[in-house]
């Protein structure tokens, strides 16, 4: 998004979150939160060694929790999921997603990161 540098947290995340090619972090059906599957993520975004291909180095995080905590440091708070917000879509023994919301991050709006 324009007026944010490229380098920040909340930019990387808005270009994965955009990325057809990463499939751990969407948008909620109603683009006012993240939906995350922690599993997924871990090997698509975080793995200092595994496969990591959508996005190689995207986070300098390597685990979860610190992955967690740069979206708290952004303003995002973990929410309960909204009903039928995409679970079907991951495999049975992932669970179900997890939802963070920040008033500054929505799909429409690119404008708020600043």
């Amino acid at each position: 998004p324009a007026g944010v540098s490229p380098g920040t947290f909340p930019a990387k995340l808005w270009q994965l979150v955009n990325s057809p090619r990463v499939r751990s972090v969407r948008w909620d059906p109603r683009g006012q939160g993240l939906l995350v599957e922690r599993a997924l993520l871990e090997r698509e975004l975080l793995s200092a060694g595994g496969d990591a291909a959508a996005a190689p180095g995207a986070f300098k995080a390597t685990n979860f929790g610190s992955f967690v905590r740069q979206l708290n440091l952004y303003g995002f708070h973990k929410t309960p999921a909204l009903a039928g917000a995409g679970a079907a879509a991951l495999p049975r023994s992932a669970g179900p997603p997890l939802r963070f919301c920040s008033p500054f991050f929505r799909r429409d709006r690119p404008d708020l990161l600043v």
